[in-house]
Parts: C-alpha cells; structure tokens; sequence
C-alpha cells in the first residue's frame, strides 16, 4: 500500500509522513488545532526546556568539555545549543544582576585608564589628569594604613570632585545608565577572542575554528556561571553567617583568584577531554589560557566597554 503524498503549505514540496522532508514543516490535523494541543506545545516547550537546559548545566559542572566534544561529534539533541545557552546566562545575568562583575563604575576607569582621561577629556574639555593626579595627592596625604581604605577615599574624593563639575557629572550619569546592560551584551566578545587562544594553542591538532569555538563558549559558560552566579551566592552566605571572617577574606583580589584558579581546572580537564592531550600538556595550555582570558577581560574588553559607552552616553 502506496503512502499518501502531501504539498508542503510551507515550501511546497512533495513529501510522505509527518514532516516536510525539505523544511520540517509539521502537517497540521484536526487534533493539532484543538486547545488540548494549544495547551500540550506550552507543557512541551517548558518540558524539553527544563531537560536540555538543565542536563546542559549538570555536564557542565560533572564533565568539563564533554558538552564540547558530544556538540563537535554530533550529539546535540540532548543538550542546550552552546550559544543561545551563554546567551541565556547572559540574558539571566541582565534580569538579575546579583553581583557587578565587571560593570566596572566610571570613576574607575579614571584610576585606572589613561584613555579614559583622554576621551573625556575630548568630549567635556576638562583636564581630567589633573584631576586624577590631585586624588591621588590626597590619598598620599592621609597615609592609609591599607590599599582598601585607600581606595575608598579615593572613590570618595573623585565623588565629590565630579559633582562640582555638571558636565562631567552629567556624563557620569549617563555612563552608569548605558553600562549595566552593555557591559553584559557584550560578553559575547570573550567567545571569538578565547577562541583565537585556544586554536594557537591547539593548531597541531587541525581541528576546525568551529570546535575552538564551542569549546570557548563552554569554557565562558562555566566562568559567567561560577564568577557572577556561584560566588556572589556563597560570598552572601558568607556574610550572613560568618560575617567577621567574610569582611576580612573576601575582596576582589581573592575572588579573582578562586574564579580563574578554578577556571584553570576547568580548562585543563576540558583540553584533556576534547583534545585527548597529555595531563602535563593539558594543565600547561589552561594556565596560557586563563592568562590570555584575564589579559582579555581586564585590558580588551574594558577598554572596548568604556570606549563604546562613552559614545553611546
């Protein structure tokens, strides 16, 4: 018995079965338009959601770079697609914001960048060296037993200086609002640039740019997942219960520290996993890699951040 041949309403090809054979478009019966069905495709989506989503978080954090290389093999259908998963973090990471990460505020890049000073001193004409040069004067002159206290009175002096000053503080606050959602949209940026490291890294294997890529979203995952999830998390745990020890072990020196010690790891094992390379070889090529991503962060991606939202404020 001969199987009945339908036209595609989408494409219109002739194909047999339930799906178009060129575009996969469903064909649609009495039932499909029932509200039953109305109401099963919402259980479905949040069902399969909810198992690829979280079987994707759950390999993640068991077996480092198994996601990477099932994805590069062709075993996806289990799994969240790597992409839309760091763009999902992201997007949860915007809607709530538990920790700053590196929403960096405007007066720090007046401490620490040269080319800050030089673009806002373009735009409001202010001589902004000068400025920066007097708040570090007055720190000098309390002589701060510690760098925290002194850091401190240096945001509060810069404060105080940039609300004398209406154009500058004007700027300021238009960067504070343009900062929060694009420093986070713009994480996307680690992706190709991790890459880059890792394929250099990896060029004996000749393995497409495609698998480095993969690789580099799995690797940026686990560190938004574990820097601006996990860690803001224990750190108010800590705070709540052991609120002493807290105030003196957590700064951004050691959560730095934990975050990309444990992004080594991470690296190392995912290498060793996707790569098949040596453990020795492995640990080697992760601590390159958390230089370059720490170079990444701290020099590129700020730079590029404090650059295109000055513009855009």
């Amino acid at each position: 018995m001969s199987e009945t041949i339908v036209t595609c309403k989408n494409c219109g090809a002739g194909f047999s079965g339930k799906y178009c054979n060129r575009c996969g478009e469903k064909v649609y019966k009495e039932h499909d338009k029932s509200m039953l069905h109305f109401f099963e495709d919402a259980v479905h989506f949040f069902t399969h959601f909810e198992g690829t989503f979280f079987n994707t978080l759950k390999t993640i954090f068991s077996k480092p770079g198994k996601l990477s290389l099932d994805y590069c093999n062709g075993i996806r259908k289990k799994y969240f697609k790597p992409l839309p998963f760091f763009m999902f973090l992201v997007l949860l990471y915007l809607i709530f914001p538990f920790f700053s990460g590196l929403n960096m505020p405007f007066k720090y890049y007046l401490k620490t960048g040269s080319y800050a000073n030089d673009l806002i001193a373009k735009k409001t004409s202010i001589d902004m060296d000068s400025l920066t040069r007097a708040a570090s004067a007055a720190v000098v002159a309390q002589n701060f037993s510690t760098q925290t206290k002194a850091s401190a009175f240096a945001a509060k002096y810069l404060d105080s200086a940039i609300k004398k000053i209406p154009s500058l503080y004007k700027t300021e606050s238009a960067f504070t609002k343009k900062s929060e959602k694009t420093s986070k949209v713009l994480l996307l940026i680690l992706l190709p640039l991790t890459a880059i490291v890792i394929a250099f890294l990896s060029i004996r294997k000749r393995r497409y740019f495609f698998d480095h890529l993969v690789l580099a979203t799995e690797i940026n995952s686990f560190f938004l997942l574990f820097s601006f999830f996990i860690i803001p998390l224990v750190t108010t745990i800590l705070f709540k219960l052991l609120p002493a020890m807290a105030a003196k072990t957590v700064n951004e020196f050691s959560i730095g520290i934990l975050s990309y010690t444990m992004l080594c790891f991470f690296s190392a094992i995912s290498f060793r996993r996707l790569f098949n390379d040596k453990w020795w070889y492995s640990l080697i090529k992760a601590i390159l890699v958390v230089v370059a991503h720490f170079y990444i962060v701290q020099v590129i991606y700020k730079f590029i951040l404090f650059a295109l939202t000055f513009y855009m404020a």
